[in-house]
């Protein structure tokens, strides 16, 4: 039924697609920072190429510096509430992580998860060379978060973590069938991803926009309190490649998820506070279980009637605990 119900999906999308020029850039989806210089961006050097990624600042210059670290099929937009109502004490910055949103797309090379610590350093020497960031981080962006720590735990002024993936592999191969109801290893999508190593910047359009339909459809029902009405996630473009190249190295429930973020985060001394919503399968239950003993000093604390998308659902209540915990509060 399950494989049935994303062919259906696949061939509507396809359908769709069909009645557009897909030629013209921005029929699908807007262009990226490197196909329109008006989108505020910046140039990092990660894994010997240079990129353009498109960057949001909030708050003044001069105030500490935090990093937003947005999750998996979404971009800046999704998050931009939380960075307005930091802004006041925090120079907040969020920015589309290489290949994602309106940054510019890269290779399938250019992924790692070494690249990815590297592309968070790449943004500390632009926005803080001297100083720690504090950092937030939602889904995989608080895996990202909770890897870049146990890199460089010595960079890290405070960490949250809104309901991140577990931190370890082994973890994820307990719960996996409890997070979606879509495989992102179905050889379905997996041909729909990926065309082949060179994709034309009008394949990623057509890629990112298929790929939207996730957001739209009830396959991440696990992650809501209405698994039929999930809340509105309103984001600009999804890193459609991206996506299946990161689920690529984290591993599948077959092979085994091969990824191991928690090595190194025995040196992070400072408290870190996670959040978890009563209907989450990332939620509560699952962060208390298998994300808090990762840590010296770890806080899990419910978000009740929320889900995955809690920033949303429940903004004052999110944004009141995390202003609870960060020092400038």
């Amino acid at each position: 039924m399950k494989n049935i119900k994303l062919i259906f999906y696949l061939v509507l999308v396809l359908f769709i697609t069909g009645c557009e020029n897909v030629e013209n850039l921005g029929n699908l989806v807007p262009p990226t920072v490197d196909q329109d210089d008006n989108l505020p961006s910046v140039k990092v050097n990660v894994a010997g190429y240079q990129r353009k990624i498109h960057v949001r600042t909030f708050g003044k210059v001069g105030n500490p510096v935090l990093f937003m670290l947005h999750g998996s099929y979404t971009d800046t937009r999704a998050y931009r509430n939380i960075c307005e109502g930091l802004s006041d004490k925090y120079h907040v910055i969020i920015w589309d992580q290489r290949g994602c949103g309106l940054s510019e797309r890269i290779t399938e090379e250019e992924f790692t998860f070494e690249s990815a610590v590297e592309e968070i350093n790449q943004m500390k020497s632009i926005y803080s060379p001297t100083n720690k960031v504090s950092i937030i981080g939602q889904s995989w962006g608080g895996g990202l978060a909770g890897l870049y720590t146990a890199y460089h735990p010595e960079n890290v002024a405070e960490l949250v973590l809104i309901e991140p993936i577990p931190l370890r592999g082994e973890d994820m191969q307990k719960i996996f069938k409890t997070i979606v109801e879509f495989s992102f290893f179905n050889p379905t999508w997996n041909n729909l991803a990926r065309h082949s190593q060179a994709i034309t910047p009008n394949d990623h359009a057509q890629i990112d926009y298929r790929a939207m339909m996730i957001l739209k459809s009830t396959m991440t029902a696990n992650y809501h309190c209405d698994g039929k009405n999930p809340p509105e996630w309103k984001i600009h473009r999804v890193g459609g490649f991206l996506e299946f190249v990161r689920n690529k190295r984290l591993g599948n429930p077959l092979s085994g998820f091969t990824y191991d973020f928690a090595k190194g985060l025995e040196n992070y001394n400072t408290k870190v506070l996670i959040l978890g919503g009563s209907c989450s399968s990332l939620g509560y239950n699952m962060q208390r279980t298998y994300n808090e003993p990762l840590f010296k000093n770890g806080e899990v604390l419910e978000i009740k009637e929320a889900g995955h998308r809690m920033n949303v659902e429940k903004y004052e209540e999110v944004i009141s605990v995390i202003k609870g915990y960060l020092k400038e509060y």
